[in-house]
């Protein structure tokens, strides 16, 4: 944005914030004609004219708007203005049907491979307002002739498959996706510091950033933070367990929240929507874990696909066995959120350390065939995937690196419970 069209935006704001709508309106236009791309004060424009009573006008404006956004690949900013202009006018579903088509299911596309979307503007997600206000006819003085603004040309809209791959939307159908903004998402803001989500808390929404900037708490530590176009709650969404976190807007923030009443009553309707949530749910669980446990990093991209497929996600509540020592491994669990205490039957044997986020457990047994060497129980709330045997075999062992790796934790875990036993045995306390 040049200096001339930045202190047009300061003066078409100031005129907006003395409640001098008609002067500001002509000021945005301006800016606008000047430079196509600046998608700010097209919005301004939109929502000038719902102020003014002009719906019509402003649909028209907010329409262009999206198509704008939708074709930077600026999904979900786009999307939360198309909740925007159904609010103005419901019957007004062009916009929303051009925007599925533009993201639905691409089949030359990958549905595994997860990808971000596009980096977004910063641009404000108007509120609409109920009713018109009083225009003011006196003008403000504008120092900037529009000859001062460097015009600019408008590029051409890029390929369809030039666009981002969306999670979860890019794998359905048009139809799909069309259905999913109609009837199971709806625009939510907060202001910054305004909590979004409880940790603890049941989960009943699944959410994307549609504007802003949220931080991620666990036990009130700041952990993580996310920008447009992530997601989070899902976890909570598809599992029942409760939040895993609290997320926090660090400004403010317009997310979509799709709620689970809403999504159960679209799957009801459209079935493969119930198969891509599935799917990015695993894609997201398995794409958290890889960045937490070095066994599965050297998978590759079809081993990671054929082990998110073969995953269940479960829940274990404070106190309760995951594995019981002396039994029979018959499957691998991948530990999400929660810690877990490691021990034996005889106490003389000692206790392991505390597994935690990331850790495997079962993975010995399973890939020696042996009896369950110590008993794992949740301390805590713990959400893990379930690996069933066969699969763990099949698809990590299968893998050289990976293999190497578990047969040497194996015998490593073996040689230490062996010597504690020795010691217990003999009567030498020494660890």
């Amino acid at each position: 944005m040049n200096d001339a069209v930045r202190r047009q935006k300061d003066r078409a704001t100031q005129l907006l914030t003395k409640g001098k709508l008609q002067p500001a309106l002509e000021e945005f236009r301006r800016i606008a004609a000047a430079v196509p791309g600046e998608l700010g004060a097209r919005q301004k424009i939109a929502e000038i004219l719902v102020r003014l009573g002009e719906v019509s006008a402003a649909v028209t404006e907010y329409a262009e708007v999206v198509r704008r956004y939708a074709e930077q690949g600026q999904f979900f900013k786009a999307t939360a203005l198309c909740r925007v202009i159904l609010t103005l006018d419901p019957r007004h579903v062009a916009t929303q049907q051009r925007l599925a088509e533009l993201y639905a299911s691409r089949r030359a596309s990958s549905p595994s491979t997860l990808q971000a979307a596009a980096p977004l503007e910063t641009a404000s997600i108007p509120r609409v307002h109920a009713a018109p206000a009083q225009v003011e006819e006196e003008v403000f003085a504008i120092d900037i002739e529009l000859e001062d603004l460097a015009f600019e040309a408008e590029a051409p809209p890029p390929p369809r498959d030039s666009l981002p791959s969306i999670p979860l939307f890019s794998s359905l159908s048009a139809a799909e996706v069309l259905a999913v903004l109609n009837g199971a998402m709806e625009a939510r803001a907060f202001s910054a510091g305004e909590t979004i989500v409880t940790e603890g808390e049941p989960g009943d929404a699944m959410y994307a950033i549609a504007q802003g900037s949220v931080v991620v708490l666990r036990q009130a530590q700041q952990v993580a933070t996310m920008q447009e176009g992530d997601f989070f709650g899902e976890m909570a969404l598809l599992s029942g367990a409760p939040r895993l976190a609290t997320v926090m807007a660090q400004t403010d923030v317009v997310t979509l929240a799709f709620p689970r009443d809403a999504m159960g009553r679209l799957i009801a309707k459209h079935p493969g929507v119930k198969t891509a949530l599935e799917q990015f749910y695993r894609e997201r669980l398995l794409a958290n874990l890889m960045r937490a446990n070095a066994l599965l990093q050297p998978l590759s991209e079809a081993q990671r696909v054929a082990l998110a497929a073969a995953f269940q996600s479960c829940t274990f509540e404070p106190k309760e066995i995951i594995l019981e020592e002396g039994g029979t491994g018959v499957a691998v669990f991948l530990l999400l959120r929660g810690r877990c205490a490691v021990f034996h039957r005889d106490p003389a044997l000692g206790a392991y350390p505390d597994l935690v986020e990331g850790d495997a457990m079962g993975e010995i047994s399973v890939a020696a065939q042996l009896p369950i060497s110590a008993t794992v129980m949740a301390k805590e709330p713990v959400v893990a995937l379930r690996v069933p045997a066969e699969a763990f075999r099949e698809i990590v062992l299968g893998n050289p690196d990976t293999r190497k790796h578990v047969l040497l934790l194996a015998s490593q875990r073996l040689t230490r419970t062996a010597k504690q036993g020795l010691l217990a045995q003999t009567g030498d306390q020494r660890v």
